[in-house]
């Protein structure tokens, strides 16, 4: 491996880390008002304040993984061969946490935002492959397409938090 390809792809990793960071300090939701209920809008759909709590437990579980994949990434350095071992690793548990996005009952109000937030977890899993991708084959395109999906995943996640914070139920905690 050339050298510039292992500057290219570990300056990637730290890249992952400033966006990791970022959005560390925005994903932290709590309720507004824990006193709050709105009635259920549909027979399927949590009340308002259950879904509040929910979502902000998948976003804490999301945040834990970002940060120990990345650590775990960050500790195996220069290392590719760990680096796509540990991405293997990780893809079923971001896939958890896909899941269990999808499987929320969110009121109407909220169902955009809960669709952008999935697409923000499913976007960070394809930037994670993509890395390994680029780890294992030295392709350029690849290391460019994991920082696209990774910048795209963050701007996914924003603009639900968005959402979720115009909606007066949820406070973003720095």
């Amino acid at each position: 491996m050339s050298t510039f390809n292992s500057i290219g792809q570990r300056g990637n990793v730290s890249v992952r880390l400033l966006g990791i960071g970022l959005a560390s300090l925005l994903i932290l939701l709590t309720l507004a008002s824990a006193s709050l209920s709105i009635p259920t809008q549909t027979s399927y759909a949590q009340n308002s304040t259950s879904f509040a709590s929910s979502f902000e437990s998948l976003v804490k579980k999301a945040n834990t993984l970002s940060q120990s994949y990345h650590n775990a990434t960050e500790k195996a350095g220069k290392d590719n061969k760990t680096i796509i071992a540990i991405t293997d690793s990780y893809q079923p548990k971001y896939q958890s946490l896909i899941d269990e996005s999808k499987s929320l009952q969110p009121p109407q109000q909220f169902q955009n935002a809960t669709n952008l937030y999935t697409k923000s977890l499913e976007t960070e899993l394809q930037s994670n492959n993509h890395l390994r991708n680029s780890l294992a084959t030295n392709n350029s395109t690849e290391n460019k397409l994991s920082s696209k999906l990774l910048s795209d995943s963050f701007n996914y996640e924003i603009e639900a938090f968005k959402q979720l914070k115009a909606s007066g139920l949820f406070k973003i905690v720095p």
